[in-house]
């Protein structure tokens, strides 16, 4: 006997029904009944064989059980777990030992750690002897800890030297522990004069530092496996033993410098970088023991080395500091070296012994971390055999208990199948396993329950066909459109519900009949009757429209679609007919054909601009209104889009909604926006722009209504300005100052600049007023509006608040001082005669001008208006005609300035003015050929001063016009005395600077020709420089007077060229024959590339407009040759020579003289 799987496969007999597989059992047959197949009904029963009782040669084998095999599955983990557990014990043994070896090196360590120490003090305590700074008696009791040291380390290396391998094959010679016992003991027979003691004291030092280094690492101390432990056992084998040496290294280099006396500034450095090097190692040694802190958390050993550890660490490195700090302040940075030997030396042995106490501090908690660490690993070792015991065990019970389990359920399923398969179709298997044969055990059952059912699943089958057949009949009846099935005679055999309500028939009474006897008029009978004769699947429409009739004769459109079934030979059978009812549809086309023929005609006839756009903004229809109001023909705008005719600014308007209405929104737009005339002009349009589209579909264009509302703009545009400005004046008035104030000083609060309000009040006007009338009078204050206005940028703001005040706003300027020149202006402009049409008489008014500056952020547009009110009456009290700024410090530097207006006019008086000279070198011949004249003041109390301390208040206070008068005529005078006594030729030259003010004076020419005269020097003899800005700023006077200067022969020169403008345009229509290149582009000929192309590009320049180039401040010989290069004309600077009361000149003959 063998089991089988048996596999019944069931087949519905109805239509388009898949098989299933319903039924897997286990049976007992023989070895010839294995693959026997029964079929009865629609069943087929098929027998698989799962094994076979013997081989091919027919031996019986012995079977496992499954018990036997649960065993084996057992004995398999349970060999699996133990060398898991075998891997484990190994790591664990391995950390164990690895912990021994720490924990040998650490006892080996100990002597290091006090030996280390005192030996560098004992090489201090020996320098300091010598040095009678220190007693010898405290020599003995140093020596003696030391011996003890040595004599505890040969102990230590005799039990340990094996397992930390200090033989010496991996160990320098003098590092052995007996090699270094041999030295000290030579060290102290004092055999060695100074030098050599401090060498061999170096040396036992040395040795003990490597035997530290060398059994930290044979120990693995500084390979240790933990974070924890691995940085304090740095801090112990490294950072410790090198902060000790530095300490005494440190004092030693100290002490010895200041024994020799001779302390240079490379021994303060040598001295500094030792202590950068002791604090660096200091900062590492804390940053080790903080990681360490980290890494052991809040575990009870981690808050025991804290607690023992932290008060020390902050000791020691507090001791160092105090070594470094105070080496450094009376050592390194003090001029004179303050350093108390004995203070120091005792600075040095706190900072040795704190450092000494925290080593030994260390080396004890790192040995109870690793005694610690040992003491959990052999407690993990043990646990971890516990366990392995303990699994072993539940193992042997779970599979034995596994075995027999599984042997009663599997015993259970075998004889329910038996049993099934004698037919006893009742049979049930009880199973309390859910595994799988627990799931073998249910499809059991589940197959026996499917056989029984098999009748009464054919019963359900054919029921379930009448179901579907009542379920198509109801799909049908509720189909909203019309569903008719006739076959090819035409008769109606299908007749749904919707075609009962609309056509007024019941099924009943069309079925068997002519659809078209009942649905088509009379005429059409015969042909339909003909068509459907001999129809063919090919000659059925897909989709047409017909009109029905109904039963109460009302005619009706339908939209048919159809469809045929044929037979085998290709012919129809039946029609298939769904239609649909488009009456209303119809009629909604004809309503929409006449409402867009209305709309055509408002469209066309429309009062105001029309116009339908489609997909890029372009025309697809426009009207006649639309055509006037842009003054373009319709076939123009066809060709155009919406943005050929409108403003830039506004073309974007509406973006938005037109995107909103793409997106499906019906919601108009409604807004403002200019367009182009076809003359030019702006005309304004109130626009209205709504979608059209089909229900649910994007837009297919757009309805856009423009009505021309420009006319109604410019009348309010009207009114906005009469609201906003001076009747009078035409000038914005109070309320627009105040607006565009509030909208610079918050421009100002996001972008830093500063803002000026000057407050001008006419002085005399109310004479005027009185005397003359009120004509007369706003006669006045328009000219003023006009003049004041004139004196401004575009960009400021001039408003008239009411009488005789006005406002001037001026923003973004580049300093206080602009503010101070537009006041000027604003003064002189207004100060001059007023001319009165019809009267011969001229009025005269000034101005008294208050300064508001924005240099505090928080001022509002009333405080800036008040503060300058307030600094107008301050000028007012002054003596009016003139300008006051709010500010409380520049009262003072008022005052300062005044002080030096009245030193320059005593200067004046008293001739203290002197003039010094620069030379300037021709570089072809290296010759020099001119000087640059520059004015020194000559004050009794400070000596001689520069331009920079008094120029900027002359030019204010208007002292620059005489002392600049008097430069011209000392230049021309001492370059006259130099010709007369032969000291330069007699095409030398000098150069003169003119400020802003002098180049606007009208007299310039003739001082400058009275000034030529006086000295008996031609024109050509002197060369004026002004700045470009003066240039720039040059009014058509004062342009008129540089070309009077240039006709008489008079050299023109533009001083600090590239700093300016540097406009092309004015070297073109300037008078100009002489540019000088700036100093700071000459500075960075050498070095900068940008320099160097700067002054090329200036250098060619002079050269296409034939002008001479003169570099300023060569100061060097590089920049000289690179100049000669380049094919500058000549240059000035301190290499040349300085400037000087009599600087060194050429003589006659051309030979060039040097200082």
């Amino acid at each position: 006997m063998s089991f089988e799987l048996i596999t019944v496969l069931h087949f519905r007999l109805y239509r388009s029904s898949p098989s299933h597989i319903l039924m897997v059992a286990l049976r007992n047959s023989t070895a010839d009944d294995c693959r026997a197949q029964v079929t009865t009904g629609d069943v087929w029963v098929v027998a698989l064989p799962m094994y076979a009782p013997a081989d091919r040669h027919g031996s019986t084998r012995r079977r496992w059980r499954i018990w036997h095999k649960l065993a084996i599955i057992g004995v398999a983990f349970t060999a699996l777990l133990a060398g898991a557990t075998y891997l484990l014990l190994d790591a664990n043994s391995r950390r164990i030992e690895l912990t021994d070896n720490e924990l040998r090196g650490l006892e080996y360590l100990g002597p290091l750690t006090t030996l280390l120490p005192d030996l560098a003090a004992h090489k201090t305590y020996v320098r300091q002897v010598a040095a009678g700074v220190r007693p010898a008696a405290d020599l003995k009791p140093l020596q003696d800890r030391i011996d003890s040291g040595y004599a505890a380390l040969a102990e230590v290396d005799g039990r340990l030297r094996d397992d930390l391998r200090t033989t010496g094959a991996d160990l320098n010679a003098s590092a052995l522990p007996a090699t270094q016992i041999q030295n000290w003991q030579t060290v102290q027979s004092g055999k060695y004069d100074k030098a050599g003691t401090d060498a061999a004291h170096a040396m036992l030092i040395g040795d003990v530092r490597t035997l530290i280094g060398y059994v930290g690492a044979t120990s693995n101390l500084v390979l240790d496996p933990e974070l924890g432990t691995y940085h304090l056992a740095d801090a112990m084998v490294v950072c410790s033993p090198e902060l000790v040496i530095r300490i005494s290294r440190l004092g030693n280099t100290v002490d010895d410098l200041l024994t020799t006396g001779r302390i240079s500034l490379p021994d303060r450095t040598k001295v500094a970088g030792d202590v950068a090097m002791l604090m660096r190692h200091a900062d590492v040694l804390q940053d080790n023991l903080f990681t360490a802190f980290r890494a052991t958390g809040n575990t009870a050993e981690g808050r025991a080395m804290r607690d023992a550890l932290a008060p020390q660490l902050r000791t020691a490195y507090l001791a160092v500091t105090d070594l470094a700090t105070m080496t450094t302040r009376d050592f390194v940075e003090a001029t004179t070296v303050r350093v108390d030997r004995t203070a120091y030396a005792r600075a040095v042995d706190d900072a040795a012994a704190t450092m000494a106490t925290l080593w030994a501090t260390i080396m004890d908690r790192e040995a109870l971390m690793l005694q610690f660490r040992q003491a959990s690993d052999v407690e993990d070792r043990t646990f971890a055999l516990m366990g392995v015991l303990v699994a072993f065990a539940i193992t042997m019970v779970l599979t034995v208990w596994l075995a027999r389990r599984m042997s009663t359920d599997v015993g259970a399923v075998a004889r329910g199948a038996a049993s099934l398969a004698q037919g006893n179709l009742a049979e049930r298997v009880q199973v309390r396993s859910r595994d799988e044969i627990g799931d073998m055990a249910t499809a059991f059952n589940g197959m026996a329950q499917r056989l029984q059912e098999m009748v009464e699943e054919q019963q359900r089958s054919q029921l379930q066909l009448r179901n579907e057949h009542d379920f198509v009949d109801a799909v049908l009846n509720v189909a909203g459109s019309l569903i008719v099935v006739f076959d090819r005679g035409g008769r109606i055999v299908r007749f749904n519900r919707t075609c009962e309500l609309i056509t007024g028939y019941t099924f009943a009474e069309v079925v068997g009949k002519r659809f078209w006897d009942l649905f088509l008029p009379e005429e059409e009978w015969a042909p339909t009757e003909a068509y459907y004769r001999d129809i063919k699947p090919s000659d059925l429409p897909a989709y047409y429209e017909h009109t029905w009739i109904r039963r109460d004769g009302v005619r009706f459109d339908v939209s048919w679609s159809n469809g045929a079934l044929v037979d085998e030979d290709g012919e129809v059978t039946h029609v298939i007919s769904t239609g649909i009812d488009v009456t209303a549809r119809r009629a909604a086309e004809r309503d929409l054909r006449d409402a867009e023929e209305r709309f055509r005609q408002a469209f066309d006839h429309a009062s105001i601009g029309m116009c339908l756009v489609g997909e890029g903004a372009v025309f697809l229809q426009v009207n006649r209104a639309l055509c006037e109001m842009l003054g373009r023909t319709e076939a123009e705008l066809l060709s155009m889009n919406v943005a050929d005719v409108s403003h830039p600014d506004d073309f974007a308007i509406g973006g938005a909604a037109v995107a909103a209405m793409k997106a499906g929104s019906n919601e108009p737009f409604h807004g403002v926006k200019r367009y182009f005339h076809a003359d030019g002009r702006i005309v304004w349009g109130q626009v209205t722009v709504s979608p059209v589209r089909p229900a649910g579909n994007a837009p297919l264009y757009l309805v856009t209504q423009i009505e021309d509302i420009t006319e109604r703009r410019e009348a309010e545009a009207r009114l906005v300005h009469q609201a906003l400005h001076d009747s009078l004046t035409g000038l914005p008035n109070r309320a627009l100052l105040m607006d565009r104030l509030k909208q610079v000083l918050a421009r100002a609060d996001r972008h830093p600049t500063l803002t000026a309000v000057m407050f001008i009040d006419l002085d005399g006007f109310k004479d005027i007023n009185d005397s003359l009338g009120h004509d007369i009078g706003d006669q006045v204050l328009r000219e003023i509006a006009a003049r004041i206005s004139a004196q401004v940028r575009p960009s400021d703001t001039v408003a008239r608040l009411g009488g005789d005040e006005f406002v001037v706003l001026c923003s973004e300027l580049v300093s206080e001082q602009s503010a101070v020149e537009i006041s000027e202006r604003l003064t002189a402009a207004v100060g001059k005669p007023v001319a009165l049409p019809g009267y011969e008489v001229e009025v005269e008014v000034t101005a008294s001008i208050g300064i508001a500056l924005s240099d505090n952020n928080s001022l509002t547009p009333e405080d800036m208006l008040r503060n300058a009110d307030a600094a107008m009456y301050g000028a007012k009290t002054q003596g009016k005609n003139r300008w006051e700024i709010f500010d409380e410090t520049r009262r003072a530097r008022a005052v300062d300035r005044v002080a030096v207006a009245s030193t320059l006019r005593q200067a004046l008086r008293d001739d203290r003015f002197v003039l010094h000279f620069q030379p300037v070198i021709e570089l072809g011949t290296g010759k020099a050929v001119a000087v640059e004249s520059l004015v020194r003041l000559d004050d009794p109390c400070r000596g001689l001063l520069p331009p920079a301390a008094f120029i900027q208040v002359a030019e204010d206070s208007g002292l620059i016009v005489p002392i600049g008068t008097y430069v011209l005529e000392e230049a021309c005078r001492q370059l006259a005395a130099w010709r007369a006594s032969g000291v330069v030729p007699p095409d030398f030259r000098a150069a003169v600077n003119l400020s802003a003010r002098q180049a606007t004076q009208p007299d310039l020419a003739r001082t400058v020709s009275d000034a030529l005269s006086r000295a008996k020097l031609e024109p050509s003899a002197l060369a004026l420089e002004l700045t470009e800005t003066v240039l720039m700023d040059a009014d058509t006077s004062t342009l008129r007077q540089f070309e009077e200067l240039r006709e008489m022969g008079v050299g023109l020169g533009i001083d600090d060229f590239g700093t300016g403008y540097s406009s092309l345009s004015y070297l073109k229509r300037l008078p100009v024959s002489i540019i000088k290149v700036d100093r700071s582009f000459v500075a960075g000929l050498v070095t900068d590339p940008s320099d160097r192309e700067i002054v090329t590009a200036v250098i060619r320049l002079g050269q296409a407009l034939g002008l001479t180039t003169i570099a300023e401040g060569v100061e060097d010989a590089q920049q000289f040759s690179m100049l000669q290069e380049l094919g500058c004309d000549q240059a000035q600077g301190y290499l040349l020579g300085r400037p000087q009361a009599q600087p060194p000149l050429i003589s006659t003959n051309g030979a060039t003289l040097t200082t």
